[in-house]
């Protein structure tokens, strides 16, 4: 496999590193933080399977709905 130089301020890298976890790579971080599945590596949803977090997804869309509806009432 080849590799690519990029350029980060210290700040950045400051960044990276706090979001580091044992063991991992600066690649490991922006691979886990640039996944497509915003669930992955995160809290209690880290390594759940798709089915999870569309599941959890439901849930907060009917949350946020049904505030709409609390607030409409109150209007």
């Amino acid at each position: 496999m080849s590799g690519t130089t990029i350029r980060l301020s210290e700040e950045a890298k400051a960044r990276l590193t706090l979001l580091k976890r044992e063991g991992e790579s600066y690649e490991d971080v922006i691979m886990r933080l640039t996944e497509t599945n915003k669930w992955v590596g995160f809290g209690a949803l880290d390594g759940t399977d798709t089915e999870t977090s569309e599941g959890m997804e439901k849930i907060r869309e009917e949350m946020r709905s049904g505030f709409a509806d609390d607030i409409d009432e109150d209007a």
